[in-house]
């Protein structure tokens, strides 16, 4: 499950692939959703979805998704929230599951050691209530046009911080550029990293990621550090965007990330669960398969030039996102 799809994954040893397909069809057409099951995984995620709050990496990330795409089914989390989860009601779940499920814009994807005519053959035998159905396509997000923020207060010896800009979403071949210099900015030789925590001293952790979805992207930057050091650390982390706006990276830095990059991909490609996973994203969310020939030539042609322009159309101060969750000394936990 992610913010943009749904689905089932296994992983069996081929010989048994059809055994394990007729499995999972009647799984996946046939499923009874008992009313005790349901409230067994309602119960376990309130209790996650609680847990968030106490989390100082994912909790200031959801504030500024909120932020970022507030009115926007991109700023529900995907696991929903405290209030939505209580909502939910066992006739609900099964409507939404015989109306989005069954009848979807589905893709069944394998990969393995056999011969791809006779398993095709058997996902088509097994699968066939399933009935592909377009969607209705979701309105665009709008980021905000002025800087806005989230910010709760903890009971903590840390504060933590995520900084967010518009970035280019998943269908944009500039998106390449955004993740070129995600590797540049984060990592333990990042240069974010190197500034903020090696020179400055202000923070425990930082790292920068780019998020990206069908019809939007984001650009964040995280930043744990002290509380009474937040407000140097922000602004120093605002510098660091205001510094590739104003000048290219270095050869160095992007070489450095594009090896990183190419050996990362090359790595994953060694992993049947990533390439599937990577051949489902493509069909559903990008330009199609022949995108996944194509990416280390596109991570290739991302120039300096290409990074710089990037952050000048992207980094606006003006339209920055944040998310905080301050730490202070309260004697309780607010």
């Amino acid at each position: 499950m992610s913010s943009e799809t749904f689905g089932w994954s296994f992983s069996v040893p081929a010989a048994n692939a059809r055994q394990a397909l007729a499995l999972l069809a009647d799984v996946v057409q046939h499923a009874t959703l008992p009313e005790e099951a349901l409230e067994i995984e309602r119960s376990a995620m309130l209790a996650d979805a609680a847990r968030l709050r106490d989390d100082m990496y994912r909790y200031p990330l959801r504030l500024a998704t909120e932020v970022a795409y507030a009115g926007h089914p991109y700023s529900i989390p995907a696991g929903g929230t405290e209030e939505s989860l209580r909502a939910l009601t066992p006739d609900g779940v099964r409507g939404w599951y015989r109306s989005m499920l069954l009848r979807a814009p589905f893709v069944i994807a394998l990969t393995g050691d056999f011969d791809a005519d006779h398993i095709a053959n058997t996902v088509a035998t097994h699968f066939g209530e399933l009935v592909l159905v377009p969607r209705e396509p979701l309105p665009i997000p709008q980021w905000p046009d002025k800087a806005a923020e989230r910010c709760v207060v903890r009971d903590k010896t840390q504060s933590a911080l995520v900084i967010g800009f518009p970035s280019p979403s998943r269908r944009d071949d500039d998106r390449f550029a955004a993740h070129v210099l995600a590797s540049i900015a984060s990592g333990l030789g990042g240069r974010f990293f190197e500034e903020l925590r090696d020179r400055r001293s202000l923070a425990y952790t930082v790292h920068a990621f780019g998020s990206e979805h069908q019809l939007g992207g984001a650009f964040m930057a995280y930043i744990a550090t002290a509380p009474d050091r937040e407000g140097e650390a922000r602004n120093a982390l605002l510098e660091q965007f205001a510094n590739l706006r104003e000048a290219v990276v270095t050869d160095d830095e992007i070489a450095r990330a594009k090896r990183y990059m190419l050996g990362m991909h090359d790595i994953r490609q060694e992993s049947g669960g990533a390439i599937l996973g990577d051949i489902i994203d493509a069909w559903l969310l990008g330009d199609g398969l022949s995108e996944l020939d194509r990416f280390a030539s596109q991570i290739e042609a991302v120039s300096a030039a290409d990074i710089q322009r990037l952050a000048r159309q992207y980094f606006d101060p003006d339209r920055v996102v944040e998310g905080v969750v301050r730490g202070e000394s309260l004697g309780v936990n607010a």
